[in-house]
């Protein structure tokens, strides 16, 4: 019978979480044995009645479903003992004993991972600094690491395929199950550059409580942590305080201070948890012994301030060069708005107004109108239609995964 199976059987007991099946296969060795262990040999070993319950249940019939389901929709399982475990995640007192991954898994020594999280309700600021960040990172040589939650995580994803780069997304229920609805097209991205990964079977609902579990694997696969906003309480927040337990770097990006989504980055900048990130460089230089290529500054540079392909600016207005009329007093006022009118700039043909898909409603729509209307910033649009500037973030996330709206210097444009 597979080796793979007694992991199955041993990682689904629900009496048994990661740290305690880490214990009990070091003092027991393999999980074959745990199988084989009778319950007085258990109970000598002082565990709880409890835990011995679930070891002393021994059937396999859901492990050999796991196992049927995951070779159907062609799932990749990694056993903690498996060579393509990440060496990085061993080291946490509470890996996870299996991995279900969709996609390739990147080698983490190869290519280091900096995680990238922060809260879904952010600000254009928060998702204008993620997605430049996931960019700048990298186009150093990190892979990215987040959760694929709307927000800070889906722009950092986003940044990080549109430079090329690596991705991993860690969900919190079955790797089979799209979450949050609407993420599909950015799934199907992440699996092709990197791979979408849980500790949890296929078909697991992603159950509230399995969210802060789901944070240690994030931060646990990672060098370094970059919290790019966050309100006081804030699932962010609990990755900082795990990357902070493991020994890994904690950066945090500065926000203003009269923003509640900026409070928690700024408290853990103040406390010392986290080290100020201004700018990409601010973590490259700190983890650039982790990298097997030098990373090319200039180029990191470009991408952080988007000038580089896809990510280049608006271009800059040609400068006006000043129409001088000479004026003589014994000239009819009508001779000077003549002369003054033959000197202006054509108008700029007004542009065709773009039609919006008919399935697009709700608060989507109300944004999308009002950039197709000239409003191309948060501020614009929440004076527009009155919508908070929270509300408005996520709508445009929405937008642009879907390919609607495209964003271009903090500007927003219909495609």
């Amino acid at each position: 019978m597979s080796k793979r199976v007694y992991w199955l059987w041993l990682a689904n007991k629900p009496d048994l979480d990661a740290a305690v099946i880490r214990k009990l296969t070091q003092s027991f060795g393999t999980p074959e044995f745990l199988y084989g262990a009778e319950r007085d040999v258990l109970l000598s070993a002082g565990l709880p009645k409890r835990q011995t319950d679930a070891l002393c249940d021994k059937d396999l019939s859901q492990a050999e479903h796991i196992l049927r389901v995951c070779e159907e929709k062609k799932i990749t399982i990694f056993t903690i003992e498996d060579s393509a475990y990440p060496d990085i995640l061993r080291e946490i007192n509470d890996p996870p004993p299996v991995l279900y991954v969709r996609g390739t898994l990147p080698d983490f020594d190869q290519s280091p991972a900096i995680a990238i999280v922060g809260t879904r309700s952010c600000s254009a600021y928060g998702l204008r600094m993620a997605e430049r960040f996931g960019a700048a990172l990298a186009k150093a040589g990190f892979t990215i690491v987040s959760g694929m939650a709307r927000g800070i995580d889906t722009a950092a994803h986003r940044g990080c395929l549109k430079a090329g780069g690596k991705t991993v997304a860690v969900l919190a229920g079955g790797v089979d199950i799209c979450y949050p609805k609407g993420n599909e097209y950015l799934m199907g991205d992440i699996m092709i550059s990197g791979a979408v990964i849980s500790e949890n079977p296929p078909r697991t609902a992603n159950e509230g409580f399995r969210f802060p579990i789901r944070n240690r694997i994030i931060t646990g696969l990672c060098a370094a942590t970059l919290i790019v906003e966050a309100p006081v309480r804030s699932g962010a927040l609990i990755s900082a305080k795990l990357a902070f337990e493991q020994g890994r770097e904690v950066f945090a990006v500065p926000g203003a201070l009269d923003v509640l989504g900026s409070v928690g980055c700024n408290q853990l900048i103040r406390d010392e948890v986290a080290r100020i990130a201004t700018q990409p460089m601010d973590l490259v230089h700190g983890l650039a012994h982790l990298l097997r290529t030098e990373p090319q500054e200039a180029l990191i540079r470009k991408v952080w301030l988007r000038e580089l392909g896809g990510y280049g600016s608006l271009p800059a207005p040609e400068p006006v060069k000043p129409y001088r009329i000479e004026r003589s007093s014994a000239a009819p006022r009508r001779e000077h708005k003549q002369e003054l009118e033959k000197t202006k700039e054509p108008e700029a043909a007004k542009p065709v107004p773009k039609k919006l898909p008919d399935t697009l409603d709700g608060t989507e729509r109300q944004v999308a109108e009002a950039i197709a209307e000239g409003a191309d910033t948060v501020d614009a649009i929440s004076e527009k239609t009155g919508l908070p500037a929270a509300e408005i973030g996520s709508a445009l996330v929405l937008l642009e995964i879907s390919g609607i709206v495209i964003q271009r210097a903090g500007y927003y444009l219909l495609l």
